[in-house]
């Protein structure tokens, strides 16, 4: 009897092994680079939208418009811009960094 019990613990112990690698779920694939492209709105201050999200690799194109002259700064990048009022100015630079880097617009004179 316990020889059975033992045969039934390994056989059904070889199951659930099969089973798990069998319907396992696929890692998440890797995805490549993209181009993104984003419309960054600076007026009485503020800065529409606050947050914008990219994956390393990727090539970032933010078109910024201003109601008054400022320079924008992406911070980790030491990217700097100046944005005058009216068209649009184009940042454009690839996210070879990771991690959280904030973008401040300060004011410049005319």
């Amino acid at each position: 009897m316990v020889v059975r019990l033992a045969v039934l613990a390994v056989i059904s112990a070889l199951v659930l092994g099969g089973l798990f690698l069998i319907l396992r779920p696929d890692p998440p694939a890797a995805s490549a680079p993209e181009e993104r492209s984003f419309d960054l709105e600076i007026t009485e201050g503020g800065m529409d939208p606050e947050e914008v999200s990219v994956r390393e690799g990727d090539r970032v194109t933010m078109n910024i418009t201003s109601d008054r002259p400022v320079e924008i700064h992406v911070h980790g990048y030491d990217l700097e811009e100046e944005v005058g009022p009216g068209g649009p100015t184009e940042l454009s630079f690839e996210a070879d960094l990771t991690g959280r880097f904030p973008m401040e617009d300060h004011e410049t004179e005319e």
